[in-house]
């Protein structure tokens, strides 16, 4: 099969497509013949260095295809520790896939898959969000922030996000009810106001959104960046573990969520679609397709 491997450290240059022996689907698994796969942050800081993994390695976190042995149309979550979905096929654990409603592409499963249970954990697992509550969504354009806003509108939350202004519309089509333009307004300026935050940046931005929540509200947290000390003891601070689990796939396929997509790549040109997410700026989803 053709699958797309880093063969090293550092930026598009480590990357190659070769062509490898089709994985094997061990004890408890599914092999999976790849339609469509996402390329998420996580990739990229892999081909750079930030998590070490033995070398060559197949990157990609979700992919969406039909079963090899089935025949069943999958989406599937796959480990770090192993191959990945950026390939004609990969090998998911049973216990992070699920079928593919019908109606649904394979393209709007893959674009699900990591990114809408990012989104999901944080919101509906740890903070709970309910009807009535004001929400601030950070980064709302890119890929976890666009299902967040989509799913904290759904529960009845007034959803605030930050964004560019080119990308304000765009949030606003998605429920956001204000944007704030982070390249010329502080969101901190509106103070305490918020009765939850889900923080996808770190850093500094972590640390100070601390300052807009209420008293016992919450600020949930996937970070880009290692966030910085919160001193306020009056709210929760709450770290989110990504794990992708039948349940939770199940829950965002059948949320009848709108799934943007940036762009679309063939496996030969995944070199630019890394560098198009790892520019920060993407509109949603990033798509490869085997």
């Amino acid at each position: 099969m053709l699958a797309l491997r880093i063969h090293g450290y550092g930026g598009p240059e480590v990357m190659r497509l070769d062509h490898v022996p089709v994985p094997v689907a061990g004890e408890g698994e599914r092999l999976v013949r790849v339609h469509a796969a996402s390329v998420n942050p996580i990739d990229w800081k892999m081909r750079q260095g930030l998590m070490q993994v033995p070398l060559p390695r197949v990157l990609g976190r979700d992919g969406a295809g039909v079963d090899a042995a089935s025949g069943e149309r999958i989406v599937g979550v796959g480990s770090p520790g192993r191959d990945g979905t950026h390939a004609e096929y990969a090998a998911f654990s049973a216990n992070s896939c699920a079928l593919i409603p019908e109606g649904m592409s394979f393209e709007e499963a893959t674009a699900l898959g990591i990114a809408a249970v990012s989104a999901w954990i944080p919101l509906v697992e740890n903070a709970q969000v309910a009807s009535g509550q004001r929400v601030l969504i950070h980064a709302g354009a890119g890929g976890v922030g666009s299902f967040a806003i989509q799913i904290a509108a759904y529960r009845g939350a007034e959803v605030w996000a930050t964004c560019s202004a080119r990308n304000a519309q765009f949030c606003r089509t998605l429920g956001a009810h204000r944007t704030i333009d982070y390249t010329r307004e502080d969101f901190a300026a509106s103070g305490p106001i918020f009765d939850v935050v889900l923080d996808t940046v770190g850093g500094e931005v972590h640390r100070r959104s601390a300052e807009v929540l209420k008293p016992h509200g919450v600020l949930t947290y996937l970070n880009a960046a290692p966030p910085q000390p919160v001193s306020r003891t009056d709210i929760r601070v709450m770290a989110t573990e990504v794990r992708a689990t039948r349940e939770r796939l199940d829950a965002v396929l059948r949320s009848e969520l709108t799934v943007p997509i940036e762009a679309r790549f063939p496996l030969a040109r995944g070199a630019e679609a890394y560098e198009l997410s790892r520019g920060g700026h993407a509109r949603g989803k990033i798509l490869l397709l085997p």
